[in-house]
């Protein structure tokens, strides 16, 4: 087992050496612009595959040094001004200059890194939103999925303010990958009440591809994906840090996040601290008990950055403890009372203090992301080992009922070649290897051993307006699970009564993606793509066995259930002016043998004097299909419409009855108004926005669901730059639910027991980017 290190170790030596010979380049240029000529100061430019980049001085002339010998992907943006795009050979061309057309509607994100290539979003055939930093921090949050829920096409399952599980177009749990810095995070994500274990503060941009994405990361990315990319290092020569403080009201949740870093002729480290605490928090109408959590992360990075590409070590380790809302109240009085049966006073329920039931989740990860630029062909390997260790407390504050851990190894690597300028190919290896062991005094999965290993192959070809990409993979997995027996006690024996039965399975299954790109002109866009998904059943689909605290169910697993396969046709025309943008994203989703679970003729099954209803895994077709809208309107320079609808639809087609966890129809509508300031003021683009977020009644309901009734919230964020010495601070305030308004979201799993969704809340967040030193020398 020991070559196999050392075989990878002398084969990245020897490309190291190799990419060595290949000569520096260096490019120049000057961004001004189009319209009157003038110069841009302060503009960046990115070269999002050496993760590294520049801005242009005062007179907008910009210098890129230690560059390949190469075609190299390179964004040009500045505030007020559309982003440019080019793909540039480093070989021939060392100066570029960039006239940028200005633009009232506000910059987005136009590079897209999480499909097999770096490019233009509007030349990726399947659907990617990206979003930027400045998003991410000023829209108040408890986790980092509750972050980017406000994505049209994206929404989330809730328990409580701080356990968020992503759904992309109707499908989650284990129909969503979720990448960290290069690799897929894993933390068992088929339970209802485990969230993604992601410091919020830790994500520089997030890419989020709506719809089939198994062609590049195999089984379970059938829904979609959530890519977390890498952050950019720090300038060159520079010791940089920033401190993102955040305070609300209701739950008195209290972040801070500390983070410094440095770059030092291409070699850059990152180090970052979060703490955050939350008591419980209160609805319209009274203090949700035992709602409160706490969260300690820590994370560092090591790397360098030169001509030949980019290698980074990663480590992170996340910490937190839930309280678990089990919603259970007094017959006479409708107060919540705590697991001894006694009544919850008011100042108790309010409280910070985190008491059983509860859940303890430590997830650390170590990986390394290497990306070696070889010519005009790149060869990119993520490596990773994480270990998680979930701890849920039933009536034993000392004594896990339920512990599960879980490790993981994940490897990806992918080599792709540029052919003729306009044609790339990609070809792609990756696999994971998967250990869960048991070491709670309850049980609801049994120990198992997981192994994937998936191929594939996949070109794209590029005319001045035209593009056109196919793909095809190949995915194998095996999973095996451990006998399990249980003494006259319920403790693990070598005999007794089984509670597990061993088995082993095998899964495979071939997947493919087809698209095409097609600009009409430079207003109007087209993109359509055919994507074929997989996913194999997850371990407590097939076997499990067991009440799941928080979950208020006995859950059986059926290890017969065949893997699901899906077809998704997907297509979208976007219109872009001056002062509009127009989108339009529909998609029609077959997926067969979709696996769900039922509670079969009222079955019940007694645990500790309980009566839990028994839900069990069955599967049959299914049908999804929705749309998305996004019209984005700037009238004049200082305000700003922005609207967003979305709707899904999802039918069972075996049984006619519609699919759970689908989000009801939702708009969005955003007015916001920046004020002009002079060049010599410290305030930097003040702004005021008011949001109006209109959910639809949800009567489109599973068996065991209650229709949600349609309710509006106001919303509202105040903010600006703020100009101290030579850093920009950012301040804002932000309030959601604003009126108070009592609501039921149709995701909320506490809708079950009757508890609303959080009112009133008010956000208090600044950011201090601050410089420790800044050396020209390099």
């Amino acid at each position: 087992m020991m070559k196999r290190p050392a075989h990878y170790l002398l084969f990245l030596c020897l490309l190291l050496c190799a990419s060595l010979a290949f000569g520096q380049r260096a490019l120049s240029g000057h961004v001004t612009d189009k319209e009157t000529g003038e110069s841009l100061p302060g503009a960046t430019v990115y070269l999002p595959d050496l993760k590294s980049g520049t801005t242009t001085d005062k007179d907008g002339f910009y210098k890129l040094r230690d560059l390949p010998n190469s075609n190299i992907v390179v964004q040009v943006s500045f505030i007020g001004y559309k982003a440019e795009v080019l793909k540039i050979d480093l070989g021939e061309i060392h100066s570029r200059d960039f006239q940028l057309s200005p633009s009232a509607i506000e910059a987005k994100e136009v590079v897209v890194t999480g499909n097999a290539l770096s490019s233009d979003n509007d030349r990726s055939s399947i659907s990617v939103t990206p979003i930027n930093k400045d998003m991410l921090l000023t829209m108040p949050s408890t986790n980092l999925i509750n972050s980017i829920s406000t994505v049209p096409g994206v929404s989330e399952i809730t328990t409580g303010g701080e356990i968020s599980k992503p759904v992309i177009r109707g499908l989650g749990y284990n129909r969503i990958v979720t990448l960290n810095e290069g690799v897929r995070q894993e933390g068992n994500q088929w339970g209802d009440e485990h969230g993604i274990e992601i410091d919020q503060f830790s994500a520089d941009r997030i890419e989020v591809l709506k719809g089939p994405a198994s062609l590049f990361y195999g089984s379970d990315a059938m829904g979609g994906v959530i890519n977390i990319l890498e952050q950019t290092p720090a300038r060159p020569g520079s010791i940089d840090g920033e401190w993102v403080s955040q305070a609300s009201t209701n739950d008195r949740l209290l972040s801070n996040s500390l983070m410094v870093e440095g770059n030092q002729k291409g070699w850059i480290w990152r180090a970052r601290g979060t703490y955050k605490t939350a008591a419980s928090y209160r609805t319209p109408t009274e203090w949700v008990y035992n709602s409160g959590f706490y969260e300690k992360n820590y994370s560092l990075t090591a790397g360098i950055v030169k001509h030949w590409g980019y290698s980074h070590l990663h480590f992170s380790s996340f910490n937190t403890k839930i309280g678990m809302i089990d919603g259970t109240r007094d017959s006479a009085t409708g107060q919540f009372i705590d697991y001894q049966g006694n009544i919850v006073s008011e100042q108790t329920a309010k409280s910070r203090s985190i008491e059983v039931p509860f859940q303890v989740v430590n997830h650390n990860k170590i990986s390394s992301v290497t990306n070696l630029l070889l010519n005009d062909n790149q060869l990119k390997i993520s490596l990773g080992y994480q270990w998680n260790n979930r701890k849920e407390f039933g009536e034993n504050a000392d004594e896990p009922g339920l512990f599960f851990h879980l490790d993981t190894w994940t490897y990806d690597v992918r080599y792709t070649r540029l052919l003729f300028e306009s044609l790339e190919l990609v070809g792609g290896i990756s696999g994971m290897t998967q250990f869960n062991r048991n070491h709670g005094t309850q049980y609801l999965i049994p120990d198992y051993d997981l192994q994937d290993l998936g191929g594939f192959v996949y070109m794209k070809k590029t005319w001045e307006k035209f593009t056109f990409n196919l793909g095809l993979r190949y995915d194998y997995r095996h999973i095996k699970s451990y006998s399990l027996y249980l003494d006259t006690l319920g403790h693990a024996a070598t005999a007794g009564d089984t509670l597990f039965k061993g088995f082993s399975r095998d899964f495979s299954a071939f997947t493919g993606s087809t698209g095409m790109t097609f600009r009409l002109n430079k207003s109007v866009n087209f993109k359509f793509n055919v994507g074929r998904g997989f996913r194999a059943p997850n371990i407590s689909e097939l076997i499990a066995n067991g009440l799941h605290e928080g979950t208020f169910r006995y859950e059986i697993g059926n290890p017969d259930l065949n893997p699901e396969t899906s077809l998704q046709i997907d297509g979208e025309i976007s219109w872009e002016t001056k002062f509009l943008n127009l989108s339009f994203n529909g998609y029609y989703n077959i997926i067969d043998n979709f696996i769900y679970y039922r509670n079969l003729n009222g079955e019940k099954k007694e645990v500790n004097g309980v009566w839990y209803p028994v839900y069990r895994y069955v599967q049959g077709n299914s049908l999804l299909k929705g749309f998305e809208v996004e019209l984005d309107i700037h009238p004049i320079e200082a305000l700003h419409f922005d609207n967003n609808l979305d709707y899904v639809w999802g039918e069972n087609l075996s049984t006619g009855i519609p699919l759970p966890f689908i989000p009801a129809l939702h708009l969005t509508d955003q007015v916001k108004w920046t004020f002009k300031t002079h060049k010599t003021s410290a305030l930097k683009q003040p702004y005021i926005q008011l949001e109006l977020e209109t959910h639809f009644t949800q009567d489109r309901i599973d068996v065991f669901e209650t229709v949600t009734p349609g309710y509006v919230l106001l919303n509202f964020n105040i903010g600006t730059k703020l100009k101290v010495k030579n850093q920009i601070w950012t301040l804002y305030i932000s309030g959601k639910n604003v009126l108070d308004e009592k609501y039921f979201d149709h995701l909320s799993r506490l809708k079950e027991v009757g508890i609303y969704n959080m009112g009133r809340r008010i956000t208090f967040g600044l950011v201090i980017p601050f410089g420790l030193y800044n050396s020209q020398k390099d």
